[in-house]
């Protein structure tokens, strides 16, 4: 058979034959494997995704975790600032309370020894003005007193201090009271 531009039809299915035993070859040692490949590498990257997904949702749950624990935190500290500021309140209101304790007691007991040597003074100045008095009157009386004369009016001195003296203590306690 003489087929014009030399085409042998033999060779042709021959190519042909051997095209498809090629493929087919191929394709079973060469498709398989790289499918294999491709899946193996689709399930990595699925697995990484699944791993990523759970660990953002950790993350998520650990961040709201710990926002709650922040949030628990900051009020405590706002309890116990505001029970600190109260115990400060009360200890000073105590220190205070006990400072004006001591001054009135210090202005009490200043008030008292002031009383006392007031009352001393007094005494010391009518024990002074008597003797004066006396001093005086004896001066003045020395050459017409007699001895009984002298005992009425020493009498009459004590008796005119000792009202002076009772008159002025019971005006202090009244001023006391």
């Amino acid at each position: 058979m003489d087929i014009p531009l030399n085409i042998d039809i033999l060779q042709i299915l021959l190519h042909m034959l051997n095209f498809v035993i090629l493929a087919g070859g191929l394709s079973f040692l060469l498709y398989k494997p790289v499918n294999r490949f491709l899946e193996q590498r689709r399930e990595h990257f699925a697995q990484i995704e699944k791993e990523n997904k759970e660990a953002t949702e950790e993350n998520e749950r650990l961040r709201a975790e710990y926002e709650q624990k922040l949030k628990s935190a900051e009020e405590e500290i706002l309890e116990q600032k505001k029970a600190a500021e109260k115990e400060l309140a009360n200890a000073s209101a105590k220190y205070i309370g006990e400072a004006k304790e001591r001054a009135a007691s210090i202005i009490l007991a200043a008030e008292r020894e002031a009383e006392d040597r007031k009352e001393h003074i007094l005494e010391s100045a009518q024990t002074e003005i008597g003797e004066l008095v006396v001093a005086a009157t004896q001066k003045l009386l020395s050459d017409t007193v007699t001895p009984e004369r002298n005992s009425a009016l020493y009498d009459e001195f004590i008796r005119v201090a000792e009202d002076t003296v009772a008159e002025s203590r019971k005006k202090h306690d009244r001023k006391s009271v």
